[in-house]
């Protein structure tokens, strides 16, 4: 017999050896040990009980299903597949053309069927733009008119309804198409319509109950058209607030010679709380804006309407301030006047830098230039100087044609030297420490010192 890897083999011509002690004694411990496992208790698993209790504790949401696409949405007008791809187009135009208030817009659009015929009417004309920018003709885009003259005389047919002639559908359209003619620039378009809201605000005894950005964009379309021709605001003016307009009087940081400045005009004999006002309200955005103009997406967001309510109160109070219509007045009165006219430039360039409109800059720069052409630079009053300085110095930066520039740059040095200031960069420094927006190229500043310094009249 052999034992091989627990094998026990023996000859079959031997049976005997089959009992054996050491072959019955493995046999033994092998089947022993099989019937040890069968009879052995099986271990039962870990027993778990169940208690059902309340709980505070909120259970974790089920994610939403994204929303459907625009067109699932009911719109108040059927959506044909032309105003489809209109739409298509101003939501793909977005990722990389900035319209201020795009997002505004469209929302209220969607309320109303007339002004949804307006944004269609927008929509043709900026398709239209992007496939010919060369030679697109807004007198010649027949769809855009074609929409607009429709939204028109449903609004004419409204206005003639006694329930609704001032509801909140119609004012959303009629500033829809004042908008639309501040953008094609039909300012004669534009004062029939803002006479016509300011009318219907009255009839409904002011702002109250209107939606906040309705009487935003009503103060905000009243002063924009209304700089374009410097005429005071149709409308009365909405008592906007914003943290950095809250308290006009404290300025952010502070400034030594716009300090010095607002000094000398309280002791002066000019008697112009308002003016002086506006000043102050101009040197608080200014320090606003100089503090977040690197910001990423400063004032580049569709559905952002704090531009409007920086913008609008300054450019409202401006717009109200006297005008000298007549240079046969007190230079005090001409000094104001340049100061009034530069801060409408200086602002206008900002909305320019930030994509809004900013049309009057011409009118204003005509205004100014006939100013310092007919009217001599006056120095007998040190607070006329600073205020005329300053005027020069912006109009300036914002006008590079000559001759206008150089009748600028010589004003500008006449003052200089009876200020005590020397160079070009003196002048800077001094403008920058009174009201500065930080908006103007650096190779416009550098040109004007250049031009400052080089001047003849200057060197001879």
């Amino acid at each position: 017999m052999a034992n091989e890897d627990g094998f026990l083999f023996f000859n079959a011509s031997n049976p005997s050896r089959f009992r054996d002690k050491d072959i019955q004694r493995a046999i033994r411990k092998r089947v022993m040990r099989d019937i040890g496992k069968a009879r052995r208790k099986i271990k039962r698993p870990p027993a778990m009980t169940f208690v059902w209790q309340t709980s505070n504790v909120t259970p974790p949401s089920i994610p939403e299903r994204p929303a459907p696409s625009l067109t699932c949405y009911p719109l108040p007008v059927d959506m044909d597949s032309r105003a489809l791809e209109l739409i298509h187009f101003m939501n793909a135009e977005a990722e990389y053309n900035f319209r201020p208030f795009r997002k505004i817009w469209f929302s209220m659009a969607l309320q109303d069927e007339s002004a949804f015929l307006l944004c269609k009417a927008n929509a043709a004309m900026f398709l239209e733009e992007t496939r010919y920018p060369h030679t697109f003709r807004y007198e010649k885009c027949q769809e855009t008119l074609t929409y607009y003259g429709q939204c028109v005389r449903q609004v004419t047919d409204r206005l003639s309804d006694p329930i609704e002639n001032t509801g909140m559908g119609v004012i959303i359209c009629i500033l829809g198409l004042i908008c639309h003619d501040l953008y094609v620039g039909t300012l004669d378009r534009w004062a029939y319509h803002i006479q016509g809201l300011a009318e219907i605000i009255q009839i409904r005894g002011g702002y109250w109950q209107l939606d906040e950005n309705i009487q935003l964009f009503c103060s905000w379309f009243d002063v924009l058209g209304s700089v374009t021709r410097d005429t005071p605001p149709k409308i009365s003016s909405y008592p906007i607030t914003l943290d950095i307009l809250d308290a006009p009087m404290k300025s952010t940081s502070k400034h030594l010679q716009f300090e010095l400045l607002l000094g000398e005009l309280q002791v002066s004999s000019l008697n112009m709380p308002h003016f002086v006002m506006v000043l102050q309200k101009a040197r608080v955005l200014a320090d606003f804006v100089n503090k977040r103009y690197d910001e990423d997406g400063f004032w580049k967001a569709e559905d952002d309407i704090s531009p409007l309510r920086a913008l609008t109160p300054i450019t409202h109070d401006l717009l109200l301030l006297p005008q000298v219509v007549q240079l046969a007045v007190e230079e005090d009165q001409i000094a104001v006047e340049m100061t009034r006219l530069a801060l409408l430039i200086l602002l206008s360039g900002l909305k320019a830098k930030y994509g809004f409109s900013s049309a009057e800059m011409p009118t204003l720069h005509t205004k100014l230039s006939r100013l310092v052409h007919q009217a001599s630079i006056f120095h007998t009053n040190i607070v006329v100087r600073r205020l005329q300085l300053w005027a020069l110095v912006i109009g300036a930066l914002f006008q590079p044609t000559e001759p206008v520039r150089s009748q600028f740059v010589e004003g500008i040095i006449s003052l200089m030297i009876s200020l005590d200031l020397t160079g070009g960069a003196a002048v800077l420094n001094y403008i920058r420490d009174t009201i500065w927006i930080e908006i103007i190229e650096r190779n416009a500043t550098e040109q004007l010192i250049h031009d400052i310094n080089t001047f003849d009249s200057f060197n001879t």
